[in-house]
């Protein structure tokens, strides 16, 4: 698509929705349903779709997950990581995404006229009408920065669940997950999303440079699938690898995290969302909320902004007594 034809093609979704938000009635809904690809996907579709409802004030409804996908690494290997709940049982009440909504087996569909769209486009607000999405990506991201009214409600959702694992990070250090995203994921299958060892390596760097600065000394955790001869180049002191671990371990690490660098991926983007945490962005096809720090091609930062930020983190653990 040529830039005059897309800058128009987005003018007209703008004008679209401006009319939709513009536009007063009752009884409109919408759920985000149908995905059958894997958690962070799937999160990250429901979140959109809450911001998209949020933003034309109609109303979301909660649909539980029905099928997600096992990581790449545990399909190879045949890994069963159910236990006595099932796959998607565990991330919904893991991620508490229906908590304080309402719940689609509370609606009276029968009443509505169900209309299943593919593209926010499609949702005009019509009473007595429950829309179905997939999710609202084309929204969220040329929208991203509306986000950040709805972070604390994400917060809290996510704090409410107490199926949470046990915490293994050194509370009074400064601790940075890396995501990187390998399995499905490499150099010649993905480049697009595939992030080089010598990359991170340069991010760690900065990372330690800026921290030292401050007086501190982090705790790398790079959080990843494979083997760790895959890591060689960035296998190094103060770097524990965290490597084919458990999804909701991993998770949650990452959303507790100090310092969160994201890899190319829903899954880190999903996790970002619920942190209150830094957030170092690697730009790809999801767009960054503003006060999140973009990571340029060589592996550069706003420095400035990075302390910053991490002297609230440092203040916040000094007050809490970590």
């Amino acid at each position: 698509m040529s830039r005059v034809k897309k800058e128009i093609y987005n003018l007209w979704d703008s004008l679209c929705w401006f009319k939709q938000k513009s536009t007063k009635v009752n009884n409109c809904f919408i759920t985000c349903s149908g995905k059958t690809s894997g958690a962070g996907a799937q999160i990250q579709a429901v979140l959109s779709t809450m911001l998209f409802a949020d933003e034309l004030g109609i109303k979301y409804v909660h649909t539980p997950f029905k099928k997600i996908s096992y990581p790449f690494y545990f399909q190879k290997i045949g890994h069963n990581i159910e236990n006595e709940k099932s796959y998607e049982s565990r991330w919904e009440s893991f991620t508490n995404l229906g908590w304080n909504e309402l719940a689609i087996d509370r609606l009276e569909s029968s009443e509505l006229n169900v209309v299943k769209v593919f593209h926010p486009r499609q949702v005009k607000k019509i009473k007595r009408t429950l829309y179905i999405i997939h999710g609202c990506h084309k929204f969220a991201d040329r929208n991203p920065d509306l986000y950040l009214e709805l972070l604390p409600k994400f917060h809290q959702k996510y704090a409410e669940s107490t199926e949470k694992p046990d915490l293994y990070f050194d509370l009074s250090r400064i601790n940075v997950a890396i995501h990187l995203r390998r399995g499905d994921v490499t150099k010649d299958s993905h480049p697009k999303r595939y992030t080089s060892n010598r990359f991170v390596l340069g991010i760690v760097k900065e990372v330690s440079d800026a921290l030292s600065d401050l007086g501190q000394k982090p705790i790398f955790h790079i959080y990843s699938q494979g083997y760790k001869r895959d890591f060689s180049e960035i296998d190094q002191n103060g770097i524990d690898f965290h490597l084919n671990e458990c999804v909701f371990t991993t998770f949650h690490h990452m959303v507790s995290a100090d310092v969160l660098v994201m890899a190319k991926s829903s899954f880190s983007y999903s996790a970002a969302l619920f942190s209150k945490g830094v957030i170092l962005y690697l730009p790809f096809w999801h767009k960054p909320i503003k006060n999140w720090l973009v990571v340029t091609r060589n592996g550069g930062f706003n420095k400035k902004e990075f302390k910053s930020m991490l002297e609230h983190i440092i203040n916040r653990k000094s007050y809490d007594g970590q």
